[in-house]
């Protein structure tokens, strides 16, 4: 038996934590918009999950999430009130996702959107991963030479 690819109706809304989400999307694209897409992470991160559901956590939780997504055909956008945050699964390649979550499929949103929903205690943080992340890369990009 031969399965295609997943399409899904959706209009389903997520609480936790005190924060609202809504998932939406008919067929293979779906927008997961959140007022608070950080908070809502946190607070999904925190719950009980049972056994077996995500082998990961944190960012390579992220990225198992998108490969999935991608493997049944499924895209994923998550929006804030400042715009795109991420997208996740088929249809995504993005070097950046691979070294922050083990996975391709896996594409930040613009600089200034993800700022812009990063509160502004962590932002220093961010901004010092992502120097890091883009020196490496054109670390590996030139072959390790020095210069």
């Amino acid at each position: 038996m031969t399965v295609g690819p997943l399409a899904v109706r959706a209009d389903l809304t997520l609480q936790a934590g005190g924060t609202t989400a809504r998932l939406t999307g008919d067929g293979a694209d779906l927008v997961l918009a959140s007022t608070d897409p950080i908070g809502l992470w946190r607070a999904v991160t925190d719950l009980p999950w049972p056994a077996g559901a995500t082998a990961r956590s944190g960012p390579r939780a992220v990225g198992e999430l998108a490969g999935l997504l991608a493997a049944q055909g499924l895209h994923v956008d998550v929006t804030g009130p400042h715009g795109r945050v991420a997208e996740l699964g088929a249809g995504v390649s993005s070097p950046l996702g691979r070294a922050l979550t083990g996975s391709s499929a896996v594409r930040a949103g613009s600089a200034r959107t993800v700022l812009a929903t990063v509160p502004r205690g962590p932002r220093w943080g961010l901004l010092a991963g992502a120097a890091l992340v883009v020196l490496l890369a054109l670390r590996r990009a030139s072959g390790g030479r020095s210069r």
